[in-house]
Formats: structure tokens, C-alpha cells, sequence
């Protein structure tokens, strides 16, 4: 079907809005295709055949023009994934709709984190911005995101998260990871915002998987970031002096120097909000053990050299309790 037409054109003339999910589509059946040769345990060679040239082509057009790794990513899987209209899943059934469950309050989540970047930002730029309604803002939007989790942590039925899992684990072929929360350019945003300095004297590794693994988080979100993290510096993808200790963190992305002309009390809401993030932190944390490493499952976000419990603790400011 894709070879006897030419989607080429079709897919480049899309508006925006209809080519993220044009691209999902396409990603997704690319690791279909990749998933279901490793289960018939194919050769990379009779893999490659099972994609196709003409799908493959599409793939790396759809990534040229919308920069991204080039598997399904954490972006196609849950941002650009229509979920509340017409979900993109693999599964039929209970596990089909906890599949959509779990996209969807994904979704909820990064919507949730959104606003939370938005509110800081707002205190971090806008003269005069009010500190308490930002804070408060945040720290609502904050706790919001752990309810998600937590219903998560609580509720997700362990058998029907694995029926799906399987399809979305590392390429079996390119030796590229999965989609995974570990690429949330927002969560790494707020975490940047709140506690990027002290994130950087206590916990510098994740900065450097930042930067190392920055083609697996969505373009847009994570080269913002990275701006902000290289204010004086137009090549703001690569690995900024400061991280090599060749300049001081840049206090600017953060908003620390506006809380230096604030009280006490906006202190303590501030901290509440570091609080609220490390509590998300541990949620994700313990969902992950619970769903992934205890029943032994591949984690699809890190790779082969890394310890998982390091990735899993490398937001907390604090060591991560048992």
C-alpha cells in the first residue's frame, strides 16, 4: 500500500498540527515493524525488508523535517499522540485501553508541567511578577502531576502494563533506546528552574545525560533549556563550559536570583515547590520499580552502562529512601 503511493509530498504539505501526528503514525508502524521482527527473531537484513525502503524513507523525511531521534520517541508516544480523540495504540481490548490510559495520563501530566514552567518563568522574567500567585501556581500544578502518578502507582494493573510494554521497548536492530518519562524536556524545564544550581553542585551527572542523551527529549522544549542554560553562547546544544567547570552555573535560567529579593515567607514557598517536585521525583521512582524492575521487565530509558536506581534518583536533592 505505502509503495504504490507517493506520500512524499502528501506528508512534507501537511500544516504542523496534522504532521506531528502524521509523524506518529509513521513511527509507530516503523516499530511495529522492528518489534514483531525481533519477536520471529528476523536478522537485521530480513528486519530491514519487513520495514520497507518506502516506509523507511518516510520515517527519516518525517524526522528531517520535524527533528527527532529516529525511532518512536517519548515526543510521538505522548505529545503528539491524539490520545483523547483518536488514540495511536497497539493493543486491543483492557490492554488496549490501559495503553491509552497510560498516554493520557502522561499527557496530563506534562499539561500540568506546563503551567508550572509557565508560572516560573513568569516570576523569572516578568518585572514585577507577583512571587506569591507564581509559586502557588506552581506548586498546585506540581502537586497535580503527583496525584497523576500516583493513581498510577496505585491502580495500573501490572499483567495489562506489560501486554503493552513490549512494544515499546529499546529498537531491537539500532541499538537506540525507548520512549520513556526519563525525556520529559518539561520535568528536566521546572527542574532547571527551581533547583538548576543546587541540581548542579549535588547531581552534575544529570546535566551530562542531559546533554549526552538530548536527541531522545522533544527538540523544541529541550533546545529552550538548553538557551537558557547558555545565555551567551548561539551553539546552545553543545556541552556548556560551566558543566566542564570552566565557568560558573548560570544562576539566570533559574530563579534564584529573583527569590534573593524576596522574604522568608516566599522562601518557604519556594521550598514547598522543590518539595512537591522531589515527592514527583520519588513517585516515579517507586512506579517504575514496581512496574518495571522488580518483575525483572527491560527498562527501555537507560542504557546498558548506567545503574538504574542512578537514573531513576538523579533529580533528588536528597539520597532516595528505600
Amino acid at each position: 500500500m505505502i509503495a504504490s503511493t507517493d506520500y512524499v509530498v502528501q506528508l512534507l504539505n501537511l500544516p504542523q498540527p496534522d504532521f506531528a501526528i502524521a509523524k506518529t503514525d509513521i513511527q509507530y508502524l516503523v516499530n511495529c515493524a522492528y518489534q514483531m521482527s525481533a519477536f520471529a527473531g528476523l536478522d537485521p537484513v530480513d528486519a530491514e525488508l519487513t520495514v520497507g525502503e518506502e516506509l523507511s524513507r518516510l520515517a527519516c523525511l518525517s524526522c528531517h523535517r520535524q527533528p527527532s531521534i529516529e525511532v518512536l520517541s517519548y515526543e510521538d508516544m505522548i505529545l503528539a499522540n491524539p490520545v483523547q480523540s483518536d488514540p495511536r495504540v497497539y493493543c486491543l481490548g483492557a490492554a488496549g485501553v490501559e495503553e491509552r490510559d497510560f498516554c493520557l495520563g502522561h499527557q496530563l501530566i506534562e499539561s500540568e508541567l506546563q503551567l508550572a514552567i509557565d508560572a516560573l518563568l513568569e516570576l523569572r522574567d516578568a518585572a514585577g511578577a507577583d512571587a506569591r500567585q507564581c509559586l502557588s501556581v506552581c506548586l498546585e500544578r506540581l502537586e497535580s502531576a503527583n496525584n497523576v502518578l500516583t493513581r498510577f502507582y496505585e491502580h495500573m494493573s501490572p499483567d495489562l502494563f506489560g501486554q503493552f510494554r513490549v512494544f515499546y521497548g529499546k529498537n531491537p536492530y539500532k541499538n537506540r533506546l525507548g520512549p520513556s518519562g526519563r525525556f520529559s524536556a518539561r520535568i528536566v524545564a521546572v527542574s532547571v528552574l527551581l533547583v538548576g544550581e543546587e541540581l548542579f553542585q549535588q547531581r552534575p551527572q544529570f546535566y551530562r545525560d542531559v546533554y549526552r542523551l538530548s536527541e531522545y527529549y522533544p527538540q523544541g522544549c529541550i533546545h529552550e533549556v538548553f538557551r537558557w542554560l547558555s545565555p551567551d553562547n548561539r551553539s546552545a546544544e553543545l556541552t556548556p563550559t560551566w558543566l566542564e567547570g570552566k565557568a560558573d552555573f548560570p544562576k539566570s535560567a533559574t530563579i534564584s536570583p529573583v527569590m534573593e529579593r524576596h522574604g522568608n515567607e516566599i522562601g518557604k514557598l519556594r521550598a514547598s515547590c522543590v518539595y512537591a517536585l522531589d515527592q514527583f521525583t520519588r513517585m516515579h521512582r517507586i512506579t517504575a520499580l514496581k512496574y518495571t524492575v522488580e518483575p525483572g521487565r527491560p527498562t527501555v530509558g537507560v542504557e546498558a552502562s548506567e545503574s538504574v536506581e542512578v537514573v531513576l534518583s538523579q533529580r533528588l536533592l536528597t539520597a532516595a529512601r528505600p
